[in-house]
């Protein structure tokens, strides 16, 4: 049997809600392990040490009363620090339907009739006939 790979999964685009509650190159370093990219990867992209990477997070830590990366960026969310870019959008766009299910049609002018269930008394006994 050969050895299998970790799954990967696709890295969700996270950004910052509020930036006044980390200075900016410690919010830089925050955003991109939300990312799920690895301390290397991270000083590279920013041209830093791995080092300088690893006391930014360590530092964000004790800010957020973490013990672990996982911790800190589950806080992170937790604490509205991030938000989703993609959902986000999907919230914006499937919080519009409703509004627009109720506009007025092109060719009457008119809305349509609201649909409402009413179950009292007499409904749940036939329901149980």
């Amino acid at each position: 049997m050969g050895r299998r790979q970790k799954p990967t999964y696709p890295r969700m685009e996270v950004e910052l809600a509020d930036a006044s509650l980390l200075p900016p190159r410690r919010a830089e370093v925050v955003v991109l392990a939300a990312r799920s990219m690895s301390t290397k990867a991270i000083a590279r992209q920013l041209g830093i040490s791995p080092a300088t990477v690893e006391w930014h997070l360590d530092e964000a830590k004790d800010q957020f009363h973490a013990l672990t990366r996982l911790d800190l960026v589950s806080q992170g969310w937790m604490q509205g620090l991030f938000r989703a870019r993609m959902l986000a959008w999907m919230l914006v766009a499937f919080s519009a339907l409703p509004a627009m299910r109720s506009r007025p049609t092109p060719m009457t002018g008119t809305r349509p009739p609201a649909v409402r269930s009413v179950i009292g008394r007499t409904a749940i006994r036939e329901f149980r006939a």
